[in-house]
């Protein structure tokens, strides 16, 4: 089975994941500073690096997409998986852009001194503990990409596993709004919308992760099939 697959793959596709893959591994990158800045024991020094640090990983995913992207369009990709594989570098280039907007949005809490409130005390453990998912969730998403082309079975329990991680996230997601929701009246507009923010751009990068290994799983069963 394993050779008759092969037969199918063009070096072009070969190359597209490996760069998703790369570009996942940038995501996971930055996921980790995003862990580091929750935990809140960095001063702010190290904190200015770290967001150095997503600024610098987001450009390199832009070059990875924007790559990815001409190459599909000079037709290194079969015509009848376009639009799937477009959709698939976009989603992917999605969750890089959600997690800088996130250290940009905690940087942002910190230089105005909301990070240190009460509120915000109460709920960056538990978003926390839904980044630690997240992730994971990456790690997944890029071991998809590296084993999309020999391993289609490891391929789909990686999936699955990244439903499992979403599940979860979704849970953490809805205990933390109740709670914040809870606060609503002890806490300014600014601190409410700040941990909004937050939680739902959390959840969005494990969506975009289940959504890019759905669109990853339908695009190689296409190309064996």
């Amino acid at each position: 089975m394993l050779k008759s697959f092969r037969k199918l793959l063009m070096a072009g596709e070969e190359k597209l994941f490996s760069k998703l893959a790369e570009h996942v591994g940038l995501s996971r990158k930055s996921m980790n500073v995003v862990i580091e800045m929750l935990k809140g024991e960095v001063d702010d020094y190290k904190l200015n690096t770290l967001v150095i640090e997503v600024v610098t990983n987001e450009k390199s995913g832009d070059k990875i997409a924007m790559e990815l992207t001409t190459m599909v369009s000079r037709g290194a990709i079969p015509l009848a998986l376009l639009g799937d594989i477009e959709a698939l570098i976009d989603r992917v280039d999605d969750i890089l852009d959600l997690i800088y907007f996130m250290a940009s949005e905690y940087e942002r809490a910190r230089k105005v001194g909301i990070s240190k409130s009460k509120a915000v005390r109460s709920i960056y453990p538990e978003l926390l503990k839904t980044s630690l998912l997240a992730a994971k969730a990456l790690e997944a998403l890029q071991e998809e990409f590296k084993v999309a082309l020999n391993d289609f079975d490891k391929l789909q329990k990686l999936d699955d596993k990244i439903d499992v991680y979403e599940d979860r996230v979704d849970d953490f997601k809805s205990g933390m709004l109740d709670k914040v929701y809870s606060l609503g009246k002890e806490i300014d507009a600014i601190t409410f919308n700040h941990l909004i923010e937050m939680i739902r751009s959390m959840d969005t990068i494990v969506d975009a992760c289940e959504d890019a290994s759905h669109m990853l799983l339908r695009v190689v069963s296409s190309m064996m099939y």
